[in-house]
């Protein structure tokens, strides 16, 4: 059951009982500044070097894919010592030549909160997501690069241990819904719009429990983008958004393709956005309510494409924490919070994909396409169970808004398990 005080003014139903939310879309001023972003200092991470065989010790009973690290009994014993590296690196004591080891690694800050949220120092963590695995301390240091200020961590070249670290999502799918090529295809194009105009398709998930879902953990990949001509002006949101308390506040993970405010050229860029109880406008990252504004509206280099950033965002004491990283070299960009104590969210209520379009000329004369895929939700963090659950158990299948002009999305069931929930976002000019 959804409380009055639950609901948001701006939430209806539609026909068949379902909330509905507005369909919010941002403004182009929020995403204009777009630029590069330098990765998190490394003197502002943590990681922690650890045997396999004592750490498989300690979780001869636990859930397929998460670790649990000992971290207070660790300190408090000894047995992990400062490394030669610096004060944000920690080894464990008595690992020998040939043991396999297994880096833990983080932001400081992303650990303490973890720390804030356990039990007798105990930390569970998604593997996939915070844990590499090395032949040796030497296979370990022959795959950290300096950059700058910060450090590249590659995986082990060892195909074993590659496979175990599970750098990036499989791209193994159990089945495809709603197929992106729905839209009939024309060439040459010969359906002008209007300008002005929006152009969305959208899909929905609900949880399946009542349990306060408070961490979700996913990647969102930029894959392609292509452009000929110059006639026209646009942009296109790809995005996973999360609905909190049914309404009352939402929070967006974006990857945009901007071919309006740095008309004639693209930026394709990485950035949050947040939704405070008035889900027709975004919060501009200039409002106090940010007291940390991250890496603001990150640009990405298409040159790169495809390639996958891990998401977090997460819901602890009246914040919202939104950090990104790279799947590829573990290197993490600034933290985003977002400070909502006047009537903060408790849990993620709803989760969608989207494929966005915003046309600001006409006729549409030029050819373009954008790709996001995949968008996956990997993680979901039970509060009430105090439990990491994957997606399959977490969230179900609600619906599809119906086919749309430039636009569209499909969702999968993927992963190594088939136990991941996914959508590919995609947009051409070519889709009527």
């Amino acid at each position: 059951m959804v409380s009055a005080d639950e609901k948001n003014a701006t939430v209806s139903n539609d026909d068949n009982g379902k909330l509905s939310l507005p369909d919010h879309h941002l403004s182009p001023d929020y995403f204009k500044d777009a630029k590069l972003a330098k990765p998190l200092p490394e003197s502002e991470m943590m990681n922690i070097i650890l045997s396999e065989k004592n750490l498989q010790s300690a979780n001869k009973i636990g859930q397929a894919g998460i670790i649990t690290i000992p971290i207070s009994r660790l300190k408090e014993q000894s047995l992990i010592m400062d490394s030669k590296n610096g004060q944000n690196q920690f080894v464990e004591t008595g690992i020998k030549p040939n043991d396999t080891v297994i880096l833990v690694r983080m932001p400081k800050s992303m650990l303490d909160r973890f720390l804030t949220n356990s039990k007798d120092g105990m930390v569970s963590l998604p593997a996939s997501y915070f844990v590499r695995y090395y032949k040796n301390l030497a296979d370990l240091e022959a795959n950290v690069q300096p950059d700058g200020d910060s450090v590249k961590i590659t995986p082990s070249s060892d195909p074993v241990l590659r496979e175990k670290t599970n750098v990036t999502v499989p791209e193994k799918k159990k089945y495809v819904t709603i197929k992106p090529l729905t839209s009939e295809i024309v060439t040459p194009l010969r359906t002008p719009q209007a300008p002005g105009t929006w152009h969305n398709k959208r899909i929905f998930f609900d949880r399946y429990s009542a349990d306060s879902f408070d961490y979700q953990i996913g990647q969102i990949t930029p894959d392609s983008w292509s452009v000929s001509g110059n006639n026209d002006k646009y942009y296109a949101p790809q995005e996973r958004e999360y609905v909190l308390n049914y309404g009352n506040d939402a929070i967006e993970i974006v990857v945009n393709y901007d071919h309006l405010t740095h008309w004639p050229n693209t930026i394709v860029s990485l950035f949050p956005t947040v939704y405070d109880q008035d889900l027709n406008n975004e919060v501009d990252l200039n409002d106090a309510r940010w007291e940390q504004k991250g890496d603001r509206i990150k640009e990405l280099n298409p040159a790169t494409f495809p390639k996958a950033y891990g998401y977090h965002v997460q819901i602890l004491n009246g914040k919202y924490y939104i950090q990104f990283e790279d799947m590829a070299t573990l290197q993490f960009g600034n933290l985003y919070v977002f400070n909502d104590q006047d009537n903060p969210s408790t849990t993620f209520t709803e989760f969608r994909g989207s494929s966005e379009f915003y046309q600001a000329t006409s006729p549409i004369t030029d050819t373009f396409s954008a790709s996001t895929t995949p968008i996956i939700e990997e993680w979901t963090h039970d509060a009430t169970m105090n439990s990491w659950m994957k997606p399959d158990n977490a969230w179900q299948y609600q619906r599809a808004d119906v086919d749309e002009i430039f636009t569209n999305i499909y969702w999968f069931v993927g992963g190594s398990n088939y136990d991941e929930l996914g959508t590919s976002s995609y947009m051409s000019s070519a889709w009527i």
